[in-house]
């Protein structure tokens, strides 16, 4: 995975954990296509940086989350253009 499909992806679980109001971490570990490696390290970038919180293996977002993911929508908006 590079960097482009890398971000992508963290952009896509900021916005599908907002749109879903969160998931279970299995999902989010599925879409990292059941690479472990990946999403833990997705996964504990998203925590310490305080867009996520995991507990009893669901993920939310955090206050911090919800605002990138309106941000990341605005601009996913402005793109389709």
């Amino acid at each position: 995975m590079n960097k482009q499909e890398l971000m992508v992806k963290v952009a896509a679980v900021i916005t599908a954990a907002d749109d879903c109001n969160g998931g279970p971490e299995s999902l989010f570990y599925i879409f990292f296509d059941m690479n472990m490696d990946a999403w833990s390290t997705v996964r504990d970038m998203l925590v310490r940086g305080g867009l996520i919180q995991i507990k009893n293996h669901f993920v939310t977002l955090t206050a911090k989350g919800k605002e990138t993911a309106i941000e990341l929508n605005k601009a996913i908006e402005r793109n389709k253009k």
